[in-house]
């Protein structure tokens, strides 16, 4: 009964291994200091309280949402006026999806646009992976680098997650 047990424990390990593999957990970010030549559009919502408000997780059904019935074209994507990784549990964020433009679309109710400026310094990370085991890697490779080559950041990031390319996180350094 114990060596079956065993056995039973070892393909579940293996399995969970395998399923992480394919949504990209053990792929490193590429990490580089760039500067951004365009402006990044997003249609969303703000918010701005405890990342375990009640109202916080239905932002990022509502954007998924307005892409999947076809109310916005574009990718999923979110700018954080604060490290979403720090243990303070306070977020101010503008959650919704990266459009091409400000006028070929009509906003869903509720929703407004913010702009991620060009000509800002960066350290973009980007990650062929899936976007629920990315965001973890993205900010350690984005940490890392900035303690590396010494800069500062202002706790401001952009996240992107478009379909079929690689997911990506700006943080914008000073």
């Amino acid at each position: 009964m114990t060596r079956w047990l065993f056995l039973a424990f070892l393909l579940l390990l293996l399995s969970i291994g395998i399923w992480y593999a394919y949504l990209g957990g053990f792929n490193k970010p590429t990490v580089a200091l760039i500067t951004t030549q365009k402006p990044v559009f997003l249609a969303g919502q703000y918010f701005q309280g405890p990342a375990s408000s009640s109202k916080f997780g239905p932002l990022f059904r509502d954007a998924q949402q307005a892409l999947d019935k076809g109310q916005l074209r574009g990718s999923l994507g979110n700018i954080y006026y604060s490290n979403p990784e720090d243990a303070d549990d306070s977020v101010k964020a503008f959650v919704g999806v990266v459009v091409a433009d400000t006028t070929s679309q009509p906003l869903p109710a509720g929703y407004r646009y913010r702009t991620f400026p060009a000509g800002q310094r960066v350290v973009q990370a980007r990650l062929e992976a899936s976007y629920m085991v990315a965001p973890d890697k993205l900010y350690s490779g984005v940490q890392d680098f900035i303690e590396a080559k010494k800069l500062t950041s202002a706790k401001i990031y952009l996240e992107r997650f478009p379909a079929g390319q690689p997911v990506e996180v700006l943080a914008v350094v000073k």
